[in-house]
């Protein structure tokens, strides 16, 4: 059984949403999985899932194709939003379900060009629009996801943070922090200053913010905490 509160704790988790757009964005995306389910599948999910999320849209029709743009496009459709940001909270939703319950998912006929959603997002390289671009996060986007990230500051152009510590600690976070290209996949930008170590974070192929930096400023956040450079306190 998928559990409410705790979706919407793990969609918020991934994307920086908080609960009503959260809530928004679970309606949508799993009121199109059941459409591009066959009747059994589609009763199954349904049976999982709570009531808070099967109410506002009828689940049964009409379907769609079952393509990855399809999917994206009827999310988009019934949550409102432009399509790659559809995509993105589609992946976010997904993969909290997958996370809840993953032998749900398993049971499930889903169509295979559908289940690269299932995948949270940022791990698949900041693909975020219905044919694979990747799209900036909105100003209320960024907006939401700083209140989540307290010890940065930006806007459409980065995310940014300084770390002011003495000198041997900044080399043991700049060490962290440039494996982090290696465990991770992605790493911030990283200028000394005259404060200590500045953290820049931007999707450089878009020139903006997409969720895949929300996601490195969450990730840049516990790693300092993890190497106990004593700065995890305001």
């Amino acid at each position: 059984m998928v559990e409410y509160r705790e979706l919407l704790r793990a969609i918020g988790r991934m994307t920086g949403l908080a609960a009503g757009p959260a809530r928004a964005a679970a309606e949508a995306t799993l009121t199109t999985l059941a459409r591009t389910l066959d009747e059994a599948g589609r009763r199954e999910l349904i049976d999982a899932l709570p009531p808070e999320l099967t109410d506002d849209f009828p689940m049964d029709h009409p379907g769609n194709d079952g393509s990855e743009e399809g999917f994206v496009r009827q999310a988009a459709l019934l949550g409102r939003r432009p399509p790659e940001q559809a995509r993105i909270r589609a992946q976010a939703v997904l993969a909290a379900v997958a996370e809840q319950d993953p032998a749900l998912v398993a049971r499930l006929h889903i169509p295979e060009q559908v289940r690269g959603l299932f995948e949270a997002p940022g791990s698949g390289g900041g693909i975020t629009g219905p044919r694979g671009h990747s799209a900036p996060l909105t100003d209320a986007e960024i907006g939401a996801a700083l209140r989540t990230l307290p010890r940065w500051s930006g806007d459409r152009s980065g995310l940014r943070r300084t770390i002011s510590l003495p000198q041997e600690n900044l080399h043991a976070v700049r060490r962290a922090l440039d494996r982090l290209k290696i465990t991770y996949g992605r790493q911030p930008q990283l200028h000394d200053t005259a404060e200590g170590l500045a953290l820049l974070v931007r999707t450089v192929s878009v020139g903006a913010v997409t969720s895949l930096d929300v996601e490195l400023a969450r990730r840049v956040d516990e790693l300092i905490e993890e190497i106990g450079a004593g700065i995890g306190r305001p």
